[in-house]
């Protein structure tokens, strides 16, 4: 009995140095993102669109962010639209807003922020109610690889 009492009291002591160890670790490198919410249309002109998205990055400033709402024919969630290149065919037969001209905050805490889409860059067609394909990429500061890049990529409504 004594046995077990001291096992079980030992386990414990285990769990709760883990947890603690598990708690205090900090991540070698804050990198995230989520695009959260509907691609809204602006009022005024339909080749301009906000998507909102929560990030976390390092680095500080020179960090960057590419965003890209493309929509088929159909306004449906096309399964092309997710494919790399699919822009060109996006420009052909629906529309393509991106943009990497937001700023971003790099300081290794979650962000919130809502960004601007157009065909400033480059760009066609007219952004309809429906569903649109998003990527939304967080470039921090001396990115070099791919590897220290997030995406986050869904289809979203369109509103």
């Amino acid at each position: 009995m004594k046995r077990r009492i001291a096992l079980v009291a030992g386990l414990a002591v285990a769990a709760i140095g883990i947890t603690a160890s598990i708690a205090l670790a900090q991540p070698a490198g804050k990198l995230d993102s989520q695009v959260i919410g509907n691609v809204r249309i602006d009022a005024n002109d339909p080749t301009v669109g906000y998507v909102t998205a929560r990030y976390i990055c390092e680095g500080g400033d020179g960090a960057h962010v590419w965003v890209s709402v493309k929509q088929s024919a159909s306004r449906r969630p096309e399964a092309w639209l997710a494919e790399e290149g699919s822009g060109g065919r996006a420009l052909a037969e629906g529309a393509w807003s991106h943009s990497h001209r937001n700023p971003v905050t790099c300081d290794g805490t979650w962000n919130v922020g809502t960004f601007t889409i157009d065909q400033l860059e480059f760009g066609g067609g007219t952004l309809q109610r429906g569903q649109g394909w998003v990527q939304f990429c967080v470039i921090p500061p001396g990115a070099e690889s791919e590897d220290v890049i997030t995406w986050s990529m869904r289809f979203a409504a369109v509103t």
